[in-house]
């Protein structure tokens, strides 16, 4: 029993030390989530969400209720830091367009039989943000929707009213447009889409590279460089860039002192949607 007691004395001293001596664990907070630049505006488009709002679910939600379910929308794709800024319809062509709408709304009252006195309320809604990309011909194509579906409850007395109704439509629409934002939001990946100099021509680089997502950034966004094995920027290649499928090619711009040569690693600056 002696023996016993002293390893279990041991071994209690040896946790404590390692305790005290163990790397302390370090949790990622929310500022550090943000690991990559912000990307370009993204522009807020609201018209079916207004047109939404005065027909499909007239009398279910307030008047008012696209300017206000676009505050939150508008908010909550700004707090992810993804984005320089947030536009409402001030569309500059070539750009990525958040279209909001809403896809259910849905409220019923029941009886509660251990409790006459009250009724359950039970909403639910369902919120959809489309990502559209547009180019400068006004030509749109979707890239990707993100949904998010709420059920809230609440226990009241007697039937509510209208205005109860749409204030309980109003809460879980909220709550289900911030998570759709904030998943449209970390779902931008800034990053890059990595490529060789297959061939020199003068002043003029060929690159093989792959161009699905580069095909769909911005004009006035897309940045395509010569790197050494350091990733340090040699040269950048553009005016004008042409892109198609597989490679590109452009002008050569490069730094003093350096030297591109067939076989260089390119990168181009690629916005992706994580799936």
């Amino acid at each position: 029993m002696k023996t016993a007691k002293l390893l279990l004395l041991f071994f209690a001293v040896l946790l404590a030390f390692g305790c005290a001596t163990a790397p302390e664990v370090k949790y990622a907070v929310e500022a550090e989530k943000v690991t990559t630049q912000a990307l370009e505006p993204v522009m807020i488009e609201t018209a079916d969400l207004e047109s939404e709002v005065g027909t499909k679910w007239t009398g279910q939600v307030p008047k008012d209720a696209a300017d206000e379910l676009t505050k939150v929308i508008q908010t909550e794709i700004a707090n992810t830091k993804r984005f320089t800024k947030v536009l409402l319809n001030t569309s500059e062509g070539d750009t990525y367009i958040v279209q909001p709408h809403i896809d259910k709304i849905n409220l019923a009252v029941n009886n509660i039989p251990s409790d006459p006195t009250r009724k359950k309320v039970v909403v639910k809604a369902k919120a959809r943000l489309d990502v559209v990309f547009i180019n400068q011909r006004n030509q749109k194509e979707l890239v990707k929707s993100f949904y998010d579906e709420r059920t809230l409850e609440d226990r009241v007395k007697g039937n509510p009213d209208e205005a109860a109704k749409q204030e309980y439509h109003m809460r879980a629409l909220k709550v289900a447009f911030r998570s759709a934002a904030d998943q449209l939001g970390n779902g931008f990946n800034p990053s890059y889409e990595m490529g060789t100099v297959a061939r020199l021509n003068g002043k003029t680089a060929y690159v093989q590279i792959n161009t699905s997502k580069l095909r769909k950034m911005p004009k006035k966004q897309q940045a395509v460089e010569v790197v050494d094995e350091d990733n340090k920027v040699l040269a950048r290649i553009g005016d004008p860039l042409k892109i198609e499928d597989g490679s590109l090619s452009g002008t050569i711009f490069e730094k003093s002192g350096a030297t591109v040569r067939e076989g260089a690693k390119v990168r181009a600056k690629v916005n992706a949607l994580t799936d």
